[in-house]
């Protein structure tokens, strides 16, 4: 990638006059429940920091989000994807967006986590159910925001990379990032490139071979993914900032056949996953007010093409095809911050998005879908007194689906049924400290998320039946929390939620003589569905020893069909990690468990249990470069987010990482 040797020169021509900082937020990019006046963030929301994503190597956003309370990892085996459940809402339903911008997909909702890199991020913040009705439509469940780097010093950056290798010390993958930050009076500039490139993996040796893979190096299992962002800012005066950004995502990848013994196997590879990003965000202060403006265009450009056999060289049978898609999304928000006095505090937003799909499959005519939505939205904090603030917000949702087209070779290209949905959301929560610091919160939301284009009206390559008529998904949301340090070094939180959820969309195995390519499956409102949890989290220090944990319990239950299981998420899911420093010498091990999970709605598909140790060393020369050596699935444990895929056995890396 050639943005890589240009940003590491500059980095090394400024080395001498920059040293170690701490890495600033993108503050332009944050969306949050916050007291009135002081601007305090009120608790609720899980916080993923570039120092524990680099500590515990966590280089895309999928693997990072495993490490908050509440998310667990769910691959998507069969796409090659990495999604994550946000206590049992999918990624269709707890939108991601970078620097408070929607960046999801507009055909499905989804965004491949595994495609977007960490380097450059600052933070990643995870808002559950009591997520802000500032963010917009569509948040479900929540909202993911990544928070990109802002400079806090005249000149700061850093080069970092490493290889990985395999249990044999082949070398198997590599990595190269580099971030630059200038700042002065009047402007500032950061920009970050990154390149992760992986030929294959390894699978645990207990993994049994079959006829689809027989064990060795994981087949079809490369990727490499690019990205290369900016931001120019400019700040006129100490309150006011005006902002340009670009972000460009180049990748391909290919997708490991299913390995088990109750599906059949897919030979899948996508030559390119690029994604591009222009926006614009401004703040403008009006005295005690402000008025923010975000301005976006985004383009998402995709292939898929489907091999008959593991060879991937011809393209004869049925099930073969070369799909490529081109789509865009415009966007605006607006939002008005308003100081209604000292103890109150109310914000006004617009929220206007245009998701345009067009799709072909070779020899085909393009297929074009376009959907428009807006969304109102008020929240109000108040201070009633010192200790207690009240929220309270609401919002109106309006989305219009303007053009539907499919395509079959029978018909040719045809118009599908269009239609529209509205949606009402409202949240009130119920913040109180304590003598000592601590805070209680007693929060309730009501959310919607409206139907993707892909839920109404793909066929899934044969695979799936149509549903244009799919009703919005509705929840009602109830949390009771408590906050508190411990001890000057040690923070404590807890969370008891229920999420009621009506109108549940979820892809469910219908008749297979229903589609040309069986099994067959269409995207169903499954009624009503509950989900139960209860989440702690825990971190602090002794001495030179860091240590952060956090555990979830999670019961969610089908309340119209018990045969039809919901799928993707565990009962228990524990995630830890320990860090010691000794002079020069840094030592970090991280645990991931989880229990078993079903990976299809019949319940036949399910994936087992695991626990998996992470372990590495590293030492901080004089000069300032930190070397580090280490190894992922320290016991080579044969585990699966997904029945028939199962990840990565016992693998080595080297890194290094040198400030500047």
């Amino acid at each position: 990638m050639k943005p890589t040797p240009i940003l590491a020169g500059l980095l090394l021509a400024w080395g001498g006059a920059a040293g170690a900082a701490e890495t600033a937020s993108f503050t332009l990019g944050e969306i949050n429940v916050v007291a009135p006046a002081e601007d305090d963030k009120l608790p609720g929301t899980s916080v993923i920091d570039s120092a524990a994503m680099r500590a515990n190597d966590r280089e895309t956003v999928g693997a990072a989000l495993e490490m908050a309370p509440g998310v667990n990892l769910s691959r998507v085996g069969a796409r090659n994807e990495q999604m994550v459940q946000v206590r049992g809402f999918d990624l269709r339903q707890v939108p991601v967006f970078v620097d408070g911008i929607p960046v999801y997909v507009p055909y499905d909702g989804y965004v491949d986590l595994g495609r977007f890199t960490t380097f450059d991020l600052a933070r990643i913040e995870v808002a559950k159910g009591f997520s802000s009705l500032i963010y917009g439509p569509n948040t479900l469940g929540g909202a993911i925001n990544l928070i990109s780097r802002r400079p806090s010093r005249a000149f700061e950056g850093e080069i970092g990379g490493g290889i990985g290798l395999d249990p044999d010390g082949a070398r198997n993958s590599y990595r190269l990032y580099g971030n630059v930050g200038l700042l002065r009076e009047t402007w500032y500039l950061q920009a970050g490139a990154s390149l992760l490139d992986e030929d294959w993996f390894r699978l645990p040796d207990g993994f049994d071979p079959v006829s689809t893979e027989d064990g060795g190096k994981r087949d079809n299992s490369y990727r490499r993914d690019s990205k290369f962002s900016f931001k120019l800012g400019l700040t006129p005066n100490a309150t006011d900032e005006y902002v340009l950004g670009y972000v460009r995502q180049d990748g391909k990848k290919g997708n490991p056949p299913y390995a088990g013994t109750l599906s059949t196997a897919r030979y899948w590879q996508w030559p390119y996953w690029d994604k591009t990003s222009l926006f614009v965000a401004t703040h403008t202060q009006f005295g005690d007010h402000a008025l923010k403006l975000r301005a976006y265009h985004d383009t998402y450009e995709n292939s898929l093409f489907a091999y008959d056999d593991a060879s991937y060289t011809t393209q004869k049978k049925k099930s073969a095809f070369r799909s490529r898609y081109d789509d865009y999304t415009n966007g605006l928000s607006v939002e008005g911050d308003l100081a209604l006095g000292t103890a109150n505090r109310l914000r006004l937003a617009y929220h206007y998005k245009e998701d345009v799909h067009r799709e072909h499959d070779a020899g085909e005519p393009e297929q074009s879908n376009r959907d428009v939505t807006q969304s109102f939205a008020l929240e109000d904090s108040f201070a009633l007194t010192r200790q207690l603030t009240l929220v309270g917000g609401l919002s109106y949702d309006y989305r219009e689906a303007t053009r539907a087209e499919s395509y079959d070779s029978s018909t040719g290209l045809v118009r599908q049924p269009e239609g529209d949905n509205d949606a009402v959301n409202a949240l009130f929560g119920a913040f109180y400290t304590l003598d000592d610091g601590a805070r209680l919160r007693a929060t309730v939301a009501r959310k919607s998320r409206f139907a993707t284009i892909k839920d109404r009206y793909s066929f899934r390559f044969g695979t799936a039946l149509p549903n244009p008529d799919l009703k919005t998904e509705r929840a009602t949301h109830y949390e009771l929390g408590y906050s508190a340090a411990l001890a000057p070094d040690w923070k404590f939180d807890a969370a008891l939620f229920r999420s009621n959820i009506t109108d549940l969309i979820q892809s469910v195995r219908v008749d297979a003589g229903l589609c040309s390519s069986p099994p067959c499956s269409q995207m169903q409102n499954v009624a009503r569905a509950r989900a139960t949890g209860l989440e702690f989290a825990v971190d602090g220090r002794v001495g030179a020893l860091k240590l952060d944990a956090n555990y979830t319990w999670l019961h969610r239950e089908n309340l119209e069909d018990a045969t039809v299981k919901l799928t993707d998420t565990p009962r228990h899911k524990f995630f830890a990690a320990a860090s010691w420093t000794q002079g020069a010498w840094q030592f970090g091990a991280s645990l991931e468990a989880a229990s078993r999970r079903y990976t299809s709605s019949d319940g036949k598909q399910e994936a087992a249990g695991y626990a998996v140790v992470n372990a590495k060393a590293g030492y901080r020369l004089a000069s300032g470069p930190l070397i580090e050596a280490g190894v992922h699935n320290l016991f080579d444990r044969l585990y699966e987010y997904s029945e028939g895929f199962p990840e990565p056995g016992r693998s080595y890396f080297v890194n290094f990482n040198l400030p500047l």
